[in-house]
């Protein structure tokens, strides 16, 4: 049974079961050598949402999967206008964040730019549970919930284990697994419930 937290304003009017949320690795946990078959499973993964009825995506604005994904996106938004990217910025100082781990700030930017709906949460990077907050938040006001993410400690697979709790469908996707030949993009491993 899903927490009853209240519906941010902005959130107000979109339905929930038509929400998906994004959550992976950041640039530095992408092996760059799998990188163009990961997007393709990941676009995969993206176009069978929407075809099932998707239309509101929630991505955290951060370097890395949300980045490939929110590109993907404003790509599709341009020929599907019903398809509505909602950016959750986690802390006043996010640009800062940026900074401080080198990820590229025109990547945020445009982020920021071309998303439909932009969140603001507050706080400051540096404080705890700041990114999981944000994740939360976003998990809150989905049914679905897309990880790119190894089994490894990190805040995408925490994410994901606080989804599952809620009760969300998810798919997780491996960001580099081992494989022997280069399967079609649907074929990707990946492990999922209800997705």
């Amino acid at each position: 049974m899903r927490n009853s937290l209240a519906i941010h304003p902005q959130l107000k009017n979109i339905p929930k079961e038509q929400t998906l949320c994004i959550t992976g690795h950041r640039p530095e946990k992408l092996m760059k050598e799998k990188l163009n078959l990961l997007k393709q499973a990941i676009y995969s993964r993206l176009d069978d949402k929407i075809a099932q009825g998707y239309q509101y995506f929630l991505d955290g604005l951060a370097d890395g999967i949300d980045y490939i994904v929110a590109e993907y996106l404003f790509q599709l938004r341009e020929k599907n206008s019903n398809i509505k990217i909602i950016g959750v910025q986690p802390c006043d100082d996010y640009e800062n964040f940026f900074k401080s781990r080198g990820y590229n700030l025109e990547h945020l930017y445009y982020m920021k730019q071309s998303v439909d709906i932009l969140i603001q949460l507050s706080g400051s990077y540096e404080e705890k549970d700041i990114f999981f907050n944000r994740n939360k938040f976003m998990v809150n006001h989905a049914s679905a919930v897309l990880a790119v993410c190894s089994r490894v400690r990190s805040g995408a697979m925490q994410t994901l284990n606080y989804a599952k709790k809620q009760g969300l469908a998810w798919c997780r996707l491996e960001p580099a697994p081992n494989l022997l030949y280069t399967p079609e993009p649907e074929l990707w491993p990946a492990e999922q419930i209800n997705f």
